[in-house]
């Protein structure tokens, strides 16, 4: 795929961009760059003019300055727009990435089109303090930080106990596992060892008022829900909530037992 890099007031931008067509820009989610969109890509590019670039802090991008935020982060995707010579864009935003998206439609509402807010049910609850407590319980490990001597120890084998877990997954060394499911892995392992800003990106994610913004967004809007059986028992459905404060916004309904293949972060095998 073609990459290249461009400068940002906030960081250097690493992106790729492929495809002919009207343009799309692929917001990732938080711990991952586009190689998490990599098959997503491969089916979208005879369609759309695709940019997925990698968020400041991970993959090929520069380091998240301490105390970015969510509008920082949008600020800097629309200058990207500009040094690619973008005008107006479509936004695909999933998880971390759809509030990236939310934000650029509410402040830059010239500079895009249609939106698609992605996410399992917790990403998109719109009340700040429920969203981030829900969060928290998910992410904690990356968040909280770590004391005393052992520290950096700590952390360090928290990270390899990750790694190892994408690396020796036993469907990935079964009879039956497929080459793509091992691509897949080597991408998602790649994305680990480069997330350097993810406990400063979900610090942005915490001081963002997504409820707020849902209403202020003019653009036509898809809130695309992926629903899994444990969060429809822990967290509920959150779509119709999120359509009803969205104007004019559309609503589908995924449906997924684990993983994330339903919204094409990998394909089915």
């Amino acid at each position: 795929m073609p990459r290249g890099y461009a400068e940002a007031d906030l960081a250097q931008v690493h992106y790729v961009r492929e495809g002919r067509g009207p343009p799309l820009l692929l917001l990732a989610a938080s711990g991952r760059s586009p190689r998490m969109f990599a098959p997503l890509i491969g089916l979208l590019a005879p369609h759309f003019d695709l940019c997925a670039p990698d968020t400041p802090g991970f993959g090929n991008s520069g380091p998240l300055p301490p105390g970015t935020s969510i509008e920082d982060l949008a600020g800097c995707f629309v200058q990207l727009l500009d040094r690619l010579g973008i005008e107006r864009t479509d936004i695909y935003g999933l998880h971390t990435g759809n509030k990236i998206a939310a934000a650029m439609a509410v402040r830059w509402p010239d500079r895009v089109g249609r939106v698609v807010l992605a996410g399992q049910s917790h990403s998109l609850i719109p009340d700040r303090e429920r969203r981030n407590a829900t969060i928290l319980g998910i992410v904690r490990e990356y968040v909280e930080p770590r004391s005393g001597d052992t520290a950096a120890l700590a952390e360090w084998a928290v990270a390899w106990q990750r790694l190892t877990a994408i690396w020796w997954d036993r469907q990935l060394v079964a009879a039956g596992a497929t080459a793509a499911d091992r691509d897949a892995a080597r991408l998602l392992a790649l994305d680990e060892l480069q997330a350097e800003g993810t406990a400063a990106l979900y610090g942005a994610n915490f001081a963002y008022d997504l409820g707020r913004d849902y209403a202020r967004i003019a653009a036509p809007t898809l809130v695309l829900e992926v629903a899994t059986p444990e969060e429809d028992r822990t967290v509920g459905r959150q779509g119709p909530e999120v359509q009803r404060l969205i104007p004019g916004a559309a609503l589908e309904t995924l449906h997924e037992a684990e993983g994330h293949t339903l919204t094409l972060e990998a394909l089915p095998s």
